[in-house]
């Protein structure tokens, strides 16, 4: 069972022991159980008692977590999931998962390097390119991107200014 990123507590909601999960894109309402990861501790299973959106992230309710400050506890743990469970995000959307490594090239073939981390601004998303040899760059997942996952990369027709 391959386990994916599907998101990160990013804070407690209300007292009932709901996280704040950002990053989901609707794949919390798809799977009965995450996984939790945090830094020096053992991988968690919970299964998901509730999940529903609530502004700009995923309010989850686990099995387990009956109060703020449990949910508080959990705050910075990624949230994983079994791929086989999840859909596809759809035309023009991405899984986390599915851009982690790729390589990014320019239109003109120039390699920028690869995806190392997503920033998720709760707009437009970006991209943390590094490897290449302008050093680390930023690139916003818009519409001068164009994702190739068939190819396994990332083409970008970069505004001026960009890639500087």
């Amino acid at each position: 069972m391959a386990l994916v990123r599907i998101g990160k507590v990013v804070r407690a909601v209300g007292l009932k022991g709901f996280l704040g999960v950002a990053g989901s894109a609707g794949a919390l309402g798809e799977v009965a159980a995450i996984v939790l990861r945090r830094a020096g501790a053992l991988d968690e299973t919970r299964m998901i008692e509730e999940a529903r959106p609530q502004g700009r992230v995923w309010a989850v309710k686990l099995e387990g977590v009956s109060d703020r400050t449990a949910a508080e506890g959990l705050v910075g743990a990624e949230v994983l999931a079994p791929r086989e469970e999840l859909e596809e995000a759809g035309e023009g959307r991405y899984l986390w998962t599915d851009l982690d490594g790729l390589e990014v090239v320019t239109v003109a073939g120039e390699v920028v390097g690869r995806v190392t981390e997503l920033y998720e601004t709760g707009g437009v998303d970006v991209l943390v390119v590094t490897g290449g040899a302008r050093g680390e760059k930023l690139i916003p997942l818009a519409p001068y991107v164009e994702v190739d996952r068939a190819a396994r990369r990332i083409v970008v027709d970069p505004p001026d200014g960009l890639l500087d």
